[in-house]
């Protein structure tokens, strides 16, 4: 599976940019594709005007299946992830494009025009912990499809 993770913000340079970066070298060496694509903020827009204009954004540059981070989503433990990208691959999806919001969420829009939506947790989760979560889910679910004992702990 490739995967495309589409951020609101510079995660790569905060305070979870090293294991983001360790988890997407071992994601890409086990997927073969993994890429991280950091969109701008929308500075100066404040709330609803904010999420919409982050949203169209996310909408924009995602490619393939499009999965919407959120915390109202459908919560799985990693061997159901594993399962559920597994079954993807197997009805011919090749590329999961996960959204991950800025500090003001995502549009109901967003979310309902998706073909998912996941959630890592019931909590809100700040984007530069949610994406550090999601790459070591990924990596999590590859190690397992492949057979490596890492899910385990």
């Amino acid at each position: 599976m490739r995967y495309r993770l589409v951020v609101i913000g510079r995660s790569s340079r905060g305070t979870f940019a090293a294991p983001i970066e360790r988890y997407l070298g071992r994601l890409r060496a086990l997927a073969g594709d993994a890429e991280l694509v950091e969109l701008k903020e929308a500075r100066g827009a404040v709330g609803e005007a904010r999420r919409e204009v982050e949203s169209a954004s996310l909408a924009s540059a995602a490619q393939g299946r499009t999965i919407v981070l959120d915390e109202r989503g459908t919560a799985r433990t990693t061997e159901e992830l594993a399962r559920h990208v597994g079954e993807l691959e197997g009805r011919g999806e090749r590329r999961l494009s996960l959204l991950v919001g800025g500090a003001d969420g995502t549009t109901a829009a967003l979310r309902e025009g998706a073909d998912e939506t996941w959630a890592l947790s019931p909590l809100t989760l700040s984007h530069e912990l949610a994406l550090a979560v999601v790459v070591e889910q990924l990596y999590r679910v590859e190690a397992l499809r492949a057979g490596h004992p890492y899910h385990r702990g």
